[in-house]
């Protein structure tokens, strides 16, 4: 048989084909492995960032303490808050005997609180699971801290065998100043803003306060004060101005305060005015929620927190006729009046702290929301838990 280019040119076709397909299968196979081996090492560095062992102890017999903490910066007066928790890293249940127990809060130069148990305690973790070992709120108030680095530290055996961990937060001070203003305003209404500080320091703080230059749409006012206040820690205090300003159109207008002090010091800052038309007439996509600051006990005031939510992506102007709560098990009702409440987009807005409330049985009571604005009467009801 004789030789056939044509025969021959197609086969080489097909063999370089074949193997151009076979190279290019390897390199995409060589190329998705190191992709993974890229993912692998990202997740690794990111699992080593994110559970350190100031997140995480060393395991022991398949457990992990943690320390939970709600933020890693405070301001004075705030109130410092951890809880520590067994952790169960196997995906069956498990039991565990707690011994030794041993807690503090602690920065450079000395101790700040201790706690020590070392009678051993028995349980069981779920799998994958965790349990509250101690929680410091309910053994402790600690609050207005000098500024600085601290360090939260926990130890103890787990079935015999030592657990231990630390934390670190930031406690700051500072003397706090803003604009006092209302919520909103209405085109062609004249406002008043003030100028409010704030103590949040350990310590009292004498403020001398000479003038005021305020800045609105491009001009400048200036104010003489010439007002002196004593502040502790944690208290507030508003230099009411005598200055008028007008809000003119609609939109966010800006409004700048310069503050000059008989100590030659200036403070500088900015505040926003929401202005609108009108504010909405049957207000509806609104939403309550509550906030504790601590758990609510018998026998002791709670400072329960009211927030209006918006649920909805565009900004709320609101006029409140009236909201009332109550909580018929035990005859509450408190009731506030003729209030704005200005919301961003998907946002939540103070409304208000529940006054005069208290209890004197443990149990889960009714907390009853009646919203009225306009043509609008919503009502919300929240359960509320109360403890011995």
């Amino acid at each position: 048989m004789g030789f056939d280019p044509e025969k021959f040119r197609k086969e080489k076709e097909r063999e370089i084909t074949a193997t151009y397909n076979a190279m290019r299968k390897r390199s995409f196979k060589f190329l998705f492995l190191n992709v993974l081996i890229v993912l692998a090492v990202f997740s690794f560095l990111f699992f080593v960032r994110n559970v350190s062992p100031q997140t995480y102890s060393n395991i022991v017999d398949t457990f992990q303490l943690t320390i939970e903490i709600p933020k890693l910066e405070y301001t004075a007066p705030e109130k410092i808050g951890a809880r520590v928790y067994i952790v169960n890293t196997k995906r069956t249940e498990k039991s565990f005997v707690i011994s030794d127990f041993y807690f503090k809060v602690y920065n450079d130069l000395k101790t700040i609180y201790e706690f020590s148990y070392p009678n051993a305690v028995q349980g069981s973790v779920q799998a994958q699971g965790r349990r509250l070992v101690f929680n410091l709120e309910e053994n402790v108030f600690l609050a207005n801290l000098p500024g600085g680095t601290y360090t939260i530290y926990a130890r103890c055996k787990i079935n015999g065998k030592t657990a231990e961990i630390s934390r670190k937060f930031i406690y700051k001070e500072e003397i706090f100043y803003g604009i006092l203003s209302e919520p909103y305003y209405l085109v062609g209404e004249e406002f008043q803003p003030s100028v409010y500080v704030i103590n949040r320091t350990t310590q009292p703080t004498d403020i001398t306060l000479a003038k005021i230059i305020w800045g609105y749409k491009g001009n400048e006012f200036q104010e003489y004060v010439n007002e002196s206040v004593r502040l502790y820690p944690g208290e507030s205090y508003a230099f009411k101005s005598t200055t008028k300003f007008k809000a003119e159109t609609e939109g966010l207008e800006e409004i700048n305060a310069k503050l000059y002090f008989q100590d030659g010091s200036i403070k500088e800052f900015k505040s926003v005015i929401p202005i609108t038309k009108n504010p909405e007439s049957s207000p509806k996509d609104i939403d309550f929620n509550i906030e504790s600051e601590e758990p609510v006990l018998v026998g002791k005031n709670p400072v329960i927190k009211i927030y209006l939510v918006n649920k909805i992506n565009k900004e709320r102007f609101l006029k409140i006729d009236k909201i009332q709560f109550s909580i018929a098990k035990i005859g509450y009702n408190f009731e506030i009046n003729n209030r704005r409440v200005y919301c961003i987009p998907f946002g939540r807005s103070f409304v208000s702290k529940l006054e005069r409330l208290s209890f004197t049985e443990p149990g889960v009571y009714d907390l009853i929301i009646t919203f009225v604005s306009g043509n609008s009467k919503i009502e919300k009801k929240i359960p509320l838990a109360v403890a011995k």
